[in-house]
């Protein structure tokens, strides 16, 4: 897997430079990254995967609550760093329909 790239400049970017992609400028050429459509998409699809981890340690390993919110902590976490690798961006604002 690979991270994304500038559309413009084809810069590749690093982990700690799309954290927030909705906030996204290439830091080569200053554009604007938007989010393509199967992007925005495939992360939403692939962010409901904490909350059912977190829902089926719930409702069968009965843990205490700071123990459920230390595992909730860490796979948003994890979703955090793996979420990047499934960016891609565009010059444009793509509706989602």
């Amino acid at each position: 897997m690979k991270l994304p790239y500038c559309w413009n400049c084809q810069h590749h970017f690093k982990l700690r430079e799309i954290i927030l992609p909705w906030k996204q400028k290439c830091p080569v050429c200053g554009k604007k990254q938007f989010l393509t459509k199967e992007s925005r998409f495939n992360t939403s699809l692939f962010g409901f995967i904490p909350m059912t981890i977190i829902f089926l340690f719930n409702l069968f390993v009965k843990l205490s609550t700071l123990n459920m919110i230390i595992i909730g902590l860490f796979i948003i976490l994890l979703f955090l760093i793996i979420a990047p690798y499934f960016y891609k961006f565009t010059e444009n604002e793509e509706p989602i329909v």
